[in-house]
């Protein structure tokens, strides 16, 4: 499963990232209509039974990390895996150096929905709040990761390095950051992006060749 960031876009922001799998793997994303964190959970876990599959890998492009480690968190027997590619920041603590990267600044930023974002981002603030109840904070859900994880970031990635290095350590996974790219790696650097990702599904066990979804 390849969940979009945002949050608010469509999964046509990571086409390009089934496009790069869809050889080896079948691969999977969808368009969550939800209005609340819980709603895209329980959306996410409906596509799951739908396509027949007892557990799965799950790939979360920035927003969608978030989406990712909660669905790991709320169900642990469905996912073998996570993949957080450039995970958003961890906590709102970290939010001052990446300054706004929302839809505008992206460049697979379609058919962004401005009134989703806006109440899923309060939303992830109401049920992950920081101490100071202003803002989210999710590193208390990643530090109860039990799965395999794989943390991506870019050289120049719009989010606060120290942000992605705390994503890999509470949740035990491996980070890679991959020089010469931004936010973006898929884009930037996609015989790499294939390669990490590619590379961490076979480790665990994954098929080559499965039939590609989409």
């Amino acid at each position: 499963m390849v969940l979009q960031g945002g949050p608010g876009l469509t999964s046509r922001s990571v086409a390009p990232i089934a496009e790069l799998l869809a050889e080896d793997f079948r691969v999977v994303r969808f368009d969550h209509t939800g209005w609340t964190v819980a709603d895209v959970l329980d959306q996410l876990e409906a596509v799951r039974r739908e396509i027949g599959e007892e557990s799965w890998f799950v790939l979360g492009h920035s927003w969608g990390a978030a989406v990712a480690t909660l669905y790991a968190h709320s169900c642990p027997e469905r996912v073998r895996g996570l993949i957080l590619a450039h995970p958003l920041e961890i906590s709102s603590a970290f939010c001052d150096r990446a300054g706004d990267t929302q839809a505008g600044e992206d460049p697979l930023a379609l058919d962004h929905d401005p009134d989703v974002a806006d109440l899923l981002w309060e939303d992830l603030e109401s049920i992950c709040p920081d101490t100071a109840e202003e803002g989210y904070d999710l590193a208390p859900i990643a530090r109860q990761i039990n799965v395999p994880s794989l943390v991506l970031l870019g050289e120049y990635d719009s989010i606060d390095p120290r942000s992605g290095q705390l994503w890999a350590e509470l949740t035990n996974g491996r980070l890679i950051s991959m020089s010469g790219s931004g936010h973006w790696s898929f884009l930037d650097r996609p015989l790499e992006f294939r390669r990490e990702v590619t590379e961490f599904l076979f480790e665990r066990g994954v098929r080559r060749a499965m039939v590609a979804a989409g």
